[in-house]
């Protein structure tokens, strides 16, 4: 077993975070007893990782044996997923000018993004959740992983793990449309899966490139609009000044915050935006949080 502590960059709230964290994937992460534990990709194997929040520092443990080099990219990797050096009190200072947003903001300070482990998990399972309610798009994901993946076995409770784009592109279409994907959906989901496996797509030679080549490149591929990019940098690369106006769900926020009689169009929410920068991401972020919780 190896163990390291990490310490986030203030101000940071583990609670909040694994709260929302917990609610929306309660399949790839398990809560119990103050501890959270899920399975990542390391290399070419999966591990478990349990982390506890421990007199402000983060504890992680994995009971893998690790050589120095899985340990380092594994604690690269736990670091990127959980915004661990990601400072929010210039984001709490930007957002006192905004009067109506300001107390929405400082309910839920603390509360950070926490990425998907790879691009590969964020691509598809945003795919998947293309034009349908969390709901169902939860569920989708959860036959896909179950159908297509591996577990393991961690204090006695077997976790799953997540496919690799080996696994998915396996498959064929009839295997999904078995799962309720309807064709479409499941074309491009395995496709996209073969595409990287025969190194025709490499997401990661895309995370140092600008928001706007990055979203120029993805679209160009089948099945992959404009939302699922900004969702991919957003959740998957991390990108701190993102806007994805066209969202429903954050139009729907902006509507209930600012008492609208009509839900803002993506011109207007861009103009809002503007005041947002470079912070959108998590204004976009934390209205999401207060839709889903008031």
């Amino acid at each position: 077993m190896v163990e390291w502590h990490f310490s986030p960059k203030e101000p940071y709230s583990f609670e909040a975070t694994i709260r929302r964290l917990v609610r929306f994937d309660k399949m790839l992460y398990r809560y119990r007893n103050g501890l959270l534990y899920r399975t990542l990709w390391l290399k070419d194997r999966p591990v478990t990782i349990c982390l506890e929040w421990e007199a402000g520092q983060i504890r992680v443990q994995a009971e893998e044996s690790l050589s120095e080099q899985e340990c380092e990219i594994l604690k690269g990797t736990i670091r990127r997923m959980f915004s661990l050096d990601v400072e929010l009190q210039p984001f709490y200072d930007c957002m006192k000018k905004e009067p109506d947003l300001a107390p929405i903001i400082e309910s839920r300070r603390g509360l950070h993004l926490v990425l998907d482990p790879t691009l590969y998990e964020c691509l598809i399972k945003t795919i998947i959740s293309q034009q349908l309610n969390l709901s169902f798009a939860g569920k989708l994901v959860h036959r896909l992983v179950k159908f297509a993946g591996d577990s393991l076995v961690f204090q006695g409770e077997e976790l799953p793990v997540f496919p690799a784009p080996d696994q998915v592109a396996r498959l064929n279409v009839e295997d999904l449309q078995k799962l309720s994907f309807n064709r479409r959906k499941a074309e491009y989901v395995i496709d996209l899966s073969r595409d990287i496996v025969e190194g025709k797509l490499d997401l990661d030679s895309l995370k140092q490139l600008p928001n706007e080549e990055v979203i120029e490149r993805l679209v160009a591929l089948r099945g992959v609009g404009r939302w699922t990019v900004e969702c991919i940098l957003l959740f998957g690369m991390g990108r701190t000044n993102l806007l994805p106006a066209a969202d429903i769900g954050l139009r729907n926020a902006l509507k209930k915050v600012y008492g609208l009689n009509h839900q803002p169009t993506e011109a207007e929410v861009r103009q809002w935006g503007e005041r947002w920068s470079p912070w959108r991401s998590y204004v976009t972020f934390y209205l999401w949080d207060y839709l889903s919780n008031g």
